[in-house]
């Protein structure tokens, strides 16, 4: 039997809670305010104590690291990426959201009285994203586990399920956020400059290297390096990238010293790199180097709770980058939403709030805006694209006067700019190549456009 607090301002909760857990014979003690919480904490006894995150006078979050020692588990109704990383970062050994359920309640409650009696645990079981589902709140646990270390993590999930994101999310959350956050795309380079990309090369190194240059591993010193598309790794550089691991050292191309880096590598695929390894095409040594933390992002026909979150995040992020009122989705366009199976993911999801924002004419996207385009329709002209968005600028209040030229002539380069990156696997050699401009001209727009490279 434990003796356990139960803290939430909602008595309704603190009943239920109560009477559950007396059903399974343990002594619970109920506090309707922190400062009530933080009186029983403080004359100690308390086996486990189940917090609210948002109460009167002392919040859950606070209460956190004054109980000194005492296991808590947060319960709240906002199941954000923000605040479940904060409570596993203050020392939370778990979170979870209501509406619970019972059985969710009895399995964090068996595990941690094991854990205070010294049995065995396995590991890893407790951990800017959107989702409010379960499968997402799982990976927000899992973030708040391992960001403040600098342990290796493979991240796997389909593309355009928002692997990169979470890799952000790890670096933001931990004490590298204020170094670099390097992005590699180990698909998008044949394997000599990709090499000369990672590790950096010596003057004369080459035909061509007429200075040296520093590698991204040394340009992410300090930080972090995300490398996607990990599968699509050549094996000669997987050796060079387990040495990385191994040693925290690199060596440019042309050089006969090493140089130490501390850089924390994040992995990402879409590929099951355990059957990768039986083929062939993958070192099994480096393998289990990155697999020391999977983190796996469910597709998003697995939480169809996040669909409309996301939604509204898509139309309140691209009415800001390009001036537009938000809109508002019609009930053909939710229930078509909530039927739709994403083969693509969140990356289509953002791509169809993209194209209904610009195309729609009035103040609510329907289904039709939405539906992707089917072979043998009609696909708007750049023109038809160009006149409906000015006239849904004349439809509404113009705040800024004498700036209509710089708003679609910035909204039209973004997007030019932002598709031509991708279809080119952010190959920027290659995206100036397509778009006729200098590769210098395309950096200089990416940064003016504050496009997400």
């Amino acid at each position: 039997m434990a003796k356990i607090l139960v803290a939430d301002d909602e008595r309704s909760i603190r009943l239920v809670l109560k009477k559950f857990l007396q059903s399974k014979g343990h002594q619970v003690v109920e506090a309707a305010d922190g400062e009530e919480a933080l009186k029983v904490l403080r004359e100690g006894g308390v086996d486990i104590a189940f917090l609210d995150i948002k109460m009167p006078k002392i919040t859950g979050l606070e209460l956190i690291e004054k109980a000194k020692g005492t296991p808590v588990v947060i319960l709240t109704a906002y199941g954000t990426m923000d605040y479940t990383v904060k409570a596993i970062e203050k020392g939370a050994v778990d979170y979870i959201t209501k509406p619970f359920s019972f059985e969710e309640i009895s399995e964090v409650l068996e595990r941690v009285l094991k854990s205070e009696r010294g049995e065995e645990l396995p590991e890893g079981e407790l951990p800017k994203v959107v989702g409010s589902s379960k499968k997402m709140q799982e990976v927000f646990k899992l973030i708040g586990r391992v960001a403040r270390s600098s342990i290796t993590v493979l991240i796997t999930g389909e593309s355009g399920s928002g692997k990169e994101v979470v890799a952000r999310a790890i670096h933001d959350y931990s004490e590298r956020k204020n170094k670099p956050f390097i992005t590699v795309n180990c698909a998008a380079l044949p394997p000599n400059l990709l090499e000369a990309e990672l590790f950096g090369y010596e003057k004369g190194a080459f035909t061509g290297a007429v200075s040296s240059k520093k590698g991204l591993f040394e340009q992410a010193d300090g930080g972090t390096i995300f490398l996607d598309e990990i599968g699509e790794l050549p094996l000669e550089l997987q050796a060079k990238l387990l040495r990385v691991l191994q040693d925290k050292e690199i060596r440019r191309i042309g050089s006969e010293r090493s140089k130490k880096v501390d850089v924390r590598i994040i992995a990402a695929t879409n590929r099951d790199l355990a059957k990768e390894v039986e083929r062939g095409n993958f070192r099994e040594d480096l393998y289990f180097r990155l697999n020391v933390v999977r983190i796996e992002v469910p597709p998003l026909r697995e939480r169809r709770e996040d669909v409309l979150p996301l939604a509204h995040h898509f139309i309140r992020k691209f009415a800001k980058e390009f001036k537009l009122p938000v809109k508002e989705l019609s009930e053909d366009a939710v229930a078509f939403l909530m039927s739709y199976p994403f083969p693509g993911n969140v990356r289509e999801l953002e791509n169809m709030i993209l194209r209904a924002m610009v195309l729609s004419s009035t103040s609510f996207i329907t289904a039709k805006d939405l539906e992707p385009q089917r072979e043998g329709s009609s696909t708007p002209t750049f023109e038809e694209a160009i006149r409906s968005f000015i006239q849904r600028v004349f439809t509404v209040e113009q705040k800024e006067e004498n700036n209509l030229y710089h708003l679609v002539v910035k909204s039209a380069e973004k997007i030019l700019i932002t598709e031509v990156l991708k279809r080119c696997n952010f190959n920027q050699v290659k995206a100036a190549r397509v778009l006729g401009i200098h590769r210098n001209t395309l950096r200089r727009k990416i940064k003016e456009l504050g496009i997400e490279v």
